[in-house]
């Protein structure tokens, strides 16, 4: 296990700098790989974003002047390190760029408790709330400013992953990262209204879709809802419009483990990804692990190669021994 002294030091010890985060990113991977960049690019490193996919719409104003330099563009000869972020394991990195982790010197930034270690400098910290604020304690113990531009991605990660600072992942050392970055002068509340107040007809029209298909398990401790990859086509809707139905049944008074299933667009034979969220008394990253995933232990996932059918049966089977088998 490194430190984050040991984490400084890498990153002081290179000028040339690639940053990069898991596939399909969600908020805190976005907004501490586009803070870390502006942060290290103010300080005269050149460092860039590669392979990183596309942002969800909602999440796109926060690109300002970031590129995103595909790996066909570039290569790891052109760095003296790569930095992982908010990610766990070398199957959640971009494909085009995995090769990279043996030839290049390594440093991964994460949070997740089932973090396997794959860099040559690996700063985990499972109590942090977001790799958000895993970035802002850098800076500070690095002596980098956080300017404007940076402050506003990291406060995208930091609300991102702790539900507007209401989830248990959120302690003093979240808060007190939040308020560094507020005396950037950051617009808190247009940045909320873009992330969670704007939505389209089609998203809409997902969401209502999703509780159509509301079950109740368990005595109605477990409350899922399903999308086929023909709910997707017939809406006109993305997996990225889907970012917030997992919350839907999470809100089902009783239920003790909220679980999203949909089907992945465009991959053949059909894959299933299953998001789960649970109370205390479930552990949703060690279930997930079991299940060729992983996360945190309220929050976490993992993609079956079955289609939507097959694997509702076989999540809900599993759901069932681990949590309930006495019901």
């Amino acid at each position: 296990m490194n430190t984050l002294n040991d984490a400084i030091e890498a990153i002081r010890a290179a000028g040339r700098i690639a940053i990069t985060t898991h596939i399909r990113p969600d908020g805190d991977a976005l907004g501490a790989t586009l803070g870390l960049r502006r942060i290290l690019s103010a300080t005269g490193r050149q460092a860039s974003i590669v392979a990183m996919d596309p942002p969800p719409l909602r999440y796109r104003f926060m690109m300002r002047e970031d590129v995103i330099i595909p790996a066909s563009e570039t290569s790891s000869d052109a760095y003296d390190l790569l930095i992982v972020l908010d990610t766990g394991s070398t199957d959640r990195i971009p494909a085009s760029i995995r090769d990279w982790i043996p030839r290049l010197r390594t440093l991964n930034i994460d949070h997740h408790p089932t973090n396997t270690r794959f860099a040559d400098v690996n700063h985990v910290d499972p109590v942090a709330s977001s790799v958000g604020e895993m970035i802002c304690e850098l800076a500070e113990r690095a002596g980098f400013a956080i300017a404007a531009d940076a402050a506003e991605a990291l406060w995208v990660a930091l609300i991102t992953d702790t539900g507007r600072f209401a989830y248990s992942n959120t302690r003093p050392a979240t808060l007190q990262a939040a308020a560094t970055l507020l005396r950037t002068g950051i617009p808190t509340s247009q940045i909320d209204d873009r992330i969670y107040n704007t939505t389209n007809a089609a998203q809409i029209r997902l969401q209502g879709r999703a509780i159509e298909h509301l079950e109740l398990h368990e005595n109605g401790r477990c409350a899922l809802v399903s999308l086929s990859r023909e709910d997707f086509a017939e809406l006109g809707c993305t997996g990225e419009d889907a970012d917030e139905i997992v919350n839907i049944p999470r809100r089902v008074m009783g239920a003790d483990v909220a679980l999203f299933l949909y089907e992945l667009q465009g991959e053949n034979p059909r894959e299933t990804k299953a998001s789960f969220r649970t109370g205390e008394l479930f552990d949703a990253a060690s279930l997930c692990r079991e299940l060729g995933g992983g996360g945190h232990a309220r929050a976490a996932g993992c993609t079956l190669p079955m289609p939507l059918p097959q694997a509702r049966e076989h999540i809900l089977a599993v759901i069932h021994n681990a949590w309930f088998p006495e019901s």
